[in-house]
């Protein structure tokens, strides 16, 4: 669960669990999902793919309730050993009665899940937990989800889990495409080919984004000046550091700080 305004808006990203999204308050979010946006608003459920690039926004200044339930990869192929043969579409409100049956049990089952996570813990609260998102799950798969074409064309698994584990690692250094390609024992082009067809980005933009997260976070969270949060985040520059945040953010990481921090 997370509150979110105006100055929280979430960059593209991806994960190989599936994202569960509930908006419990008053307002609107926009929300890009593989490069459709979609507009929710009080009472929207839906659901991100494994490995969608998926990013949001909140369009006003009021405050936002969104649950957010990320179901991990690996539970999800020990639930379901058949996962990766399917993809769910949910993204608002469904039409069909069928599925709008499913729909309003999913709702309880969040808010079900909001309350235990609100209330007081217990050695059952876990369990509960458990016991919820396996209802959940099976629900989804039942009434929202349909065979992945792309199965028989999926990425290299195993090389976008080394890459994305050599850059959570050392996005701090002078990582880049050539030398992370040389680390893995591919070449630049393969690279570049898997991170598109898996995030539909190259894999250098994918590294500065991964920059520009951790360089948003040590903005809000240290008083480390602009140069030294440059150093500790692999850029180039001071003035490359600015420059790219400014064409993500809008405006410089000067201003960003005295405005939010």
């Amino acid at each position: 669960m997370h509150n979110q305004n105006s100055s929280k808006t979430v960059a593209p990203h991806w994960h190989q669990s599936i994202e569960l999204g509930f908006l419990v308050s008053d307002n609107q979010l926009t929300f890009r999902d593989n490069n459709v946006t979609y507009h929710f608003k009080k009472g929207d459920i839906w659901i991100v793919n494994s490995r969608n690039v998926h990013a949001s926004c909140l369009d006003t200044t009021e405050s936002l309730f969104e649950f957010c339930l990320i179901i991990d990869y690996g539970f999800l192929k020990k639930a379901y050993p058949e996962f990766d043969q399917i993809k769910f579409n949910l993204h608002g409100k469904p039409e069909s009665i069928k599925q709008l049956i499913a729909y309003q049990a999913i709702e309880k089952n969040l808010r079900v899940m909001i309350q235990l996570l609100q209330g007081q813990k217990n050695p059952s609260t876990k369990l509960a937990l458990t016991g919820q998102t396996y209802l959940l799950l099976a629900s989804l798969i039942e009434n929202f989800s349909c065979q992945n074409s792309d199965y028989q064309n999926q990425v290299n698994d195993n090389l976008i889990d080394r890459a994305l584990e050599l850059i959570n690692s050392n996005y701090m250094t002078d990582l880049n495409g050539t030398n992370l390609a040389k680390q893995l024992n591919t070449s630049l082009t393969t690279l570049n080919q898997q991170f598109n067809q898996a995030v539909q980005m190259p894999i250098s933009k994918y590294i500065t984004v991964i920059r520009l997260l951790n360089a948003q976070k040590e903005l809000l969270n240290s008083d480390n000046n602009i140069d030294l949060i440059a150093i500790n985040c692999g850029f180039s520059s001071t003035k490359s550091f600015v420059r790219n945040f400014k064409k993500w953010k809008g405006i410089t990481p000067f201003h960003y700080r005295k405005v939010f921090h």
